[in-house]
């Protein structure tokens, strides 16, 4: 596992529904806690976040059309 601090997304996973979110490290390793002791299943962690890919693929889009509106040259 590699993990980056204030750089760039990684190119590998950009085919992925919700490339370039940022996600907070503490929840990360909380869920994961949570599936190791077993008071949820990865698939109920997997069920929790899949919704916020929706969320994630509409904000790119009004941030896109934001940032579209300036000239940042």
């Amino acid at each position: 596992m590699r993990g980056t601090v204030g750089a760039a997304y990684s190119k590998h996973r950009t085919q992925n529904r919700g490339y370039g979110a940022a996600v907070e490290l503490p929840a990360v390793l909380e869920l994961l806690a949570a599936v190791e002791s077993g008071q949820i299943t990865a698939a109920q962690a997997q069920a929790a976040l899949t919704p916020f890919l929706d969320q994630l693929e509409e904000y790119d889009r009004e941030t896109d059309a934001w940032a579209a509106r300036y000239d940042y040259s």
